[in-house]
């Protein structure tokens, strides 16, 4: 299956945001004197682990929307349940481990994914509402927005 470019798109920015929040989360753990390398490898599980969890949505979601509705149903519903078995999984070996993995910083790092998708909404929001206000403004000024010429 070749993987679509929003589905690329979206998870480099996922990717990107999540590098960003680990970032600053070693530097807190830095700045307070509790860094070890059970920091980073907690950071480095949860944020694989988060960054992959979404990928996986993205291609199930790509996957369902190429098929009918019973069928897509089906493949959203195995895409969810094996998302949420790698994450408790992932979860059980960083508790088990957690003399290798911080629990703290792995627990806060799945969540950085979440973060940055609600990041990408509010951004997407902007641009649609500013779209919107530049048509508003143009109509009111009289300007034909598909050609660019004023209106008499």
């Amino acid at each position: 299956m070749k993987i679509d470019p929003t589905v690329k798109k979206e998870t480099l920015f996922v990717s990107l945001v999540t590098l960003i929040l680990s970032m600053l989360m070693q530097s807190v753990f830095l700045i307070i004197g509790k860094w070890d390398i059970g920091v980073l490898l907690g950071n480095l599980l949860g944020a694989g682990i988060g960054i992959l969890n979404f990928f996986l949505l993205g291609l199930g979601v790509q996957k369902a929307v190429s098929s009918d509705e019973t069928k897509a149903k089906e493949i959203m519903r195995g895409s969810h349940a094996l998302r949420y078995a790698l994450m408790i999984v992932s979860l059980a070996v960083g508790i088990v481990f957690s003399g290798v993995f911080n629990t703290i910083t792995m627990l806060a790092s799945f969540l950085f994914a979440t973060i940055a998708v609600y990041m990408r909404m509010i951004f997407n929001k902007d641009k649609k509402t500013d779209a919107k206000a530049s048509e508003e403004t143009k109509a009111a000024e009289g300007v034909n927005s598909e050609e660019g010429d004023v209106v008499q």
